[in-house]
């Protein structure tokens, strides 16, 4: 696990590095950005653009999904990199839609919707995602931090049989999500914290540091 940590963060690092590079040279940049970085990047708007692509996906999964609902301010900006912010919050949401869509699937109940508070603080952007999946019991919630774990089946397990692996983007099953999601916050200061109430569900906290003085974690 520590071996894997170090070499994603420095995965991450370098990936920084040349998509920085690599925009700087760009001849015609998108207004108010950086090389990598937004200086005026909304966090209501690009949670929104990640709900809406972890929803198409649970959509052509499942063939219904849950509601999403955003709260906070969409006119509220700070500087971050909006790519590593979607990749967290799709991967969070997405979370959130399968363990909801799988406890109410064979229900008769409308499915609640998932809650993504958006809150500015002076140091840190705290973006929360609450559902009501059924949460985690307590003894798992020290594994969802390590790689290769997953409540979900592994979809290279549904395709044993076939000797193949199946080419199209699955919700969950490889265990991967949750700990890069906690790699890209931390890269910049943040953090993420998951509580969870078994039974009824599970709040994601995603914190992201706004005071711009964090310094690389290298390995």
């Amino acid at each position: 696990h520590r071996f894997l940590d170090r070499f994603y963060l420095s995965r991450i690092g370098i990936r920084m590095l040349i998509g920085q590079h690599v925009e700087l040279h760009n001849p015609n940049p998108p207004p108010h950005v950086v090389g990598y970085i937004h200086t005026k990047m909304s966090p209501v708007e690009v949670a929104r653009n990640a709900s809406d692509d972890a929803r198409s996906m649970c959509l052509r999964e499942y063939g219904s999904a849950p509601d999403i609902n955003i709260y906070g301010d969409p006119d509220f900006t700070f500087p971050y990199v909006p790519a590593h912010l979607h990749l967290m919050v799709f991967e969070l949401v997405k979370n959130s839609l399968r363990a909801v869509q799988e406890r109410y699937m064979d229900s008769d109940k409308v499915s609640p919707p998932i809650r993504i508070i958006v809150a500015d603080g002076l140091e840190d952007v705290t973006i929360k995602i609450s559902d009501e999946g059924g949460g985690i019991p307590r003894s798992g919630l020290p594994k969802i931090f390590t790689y290769l774990y997953s409540t979900a089946r592994n979809p290279l397990d549904e395709h044993a049989d076939l000797g193949v692996a199946d080419s199209v983007t699955t919700m969950a099953g490889y265990g991967y999500g949750i700990p890069i999601s906690r790699l890209y916050a931390r890269y910049f200061g943040g953090d993420l914290q998951i509580i969870s109430m078994e039974g009824y569900g599970t709040d994601a906290y995603l914190h992201l540091s706004r005071l711009g003085d964090s310094q690389e974690p290298l390995p």
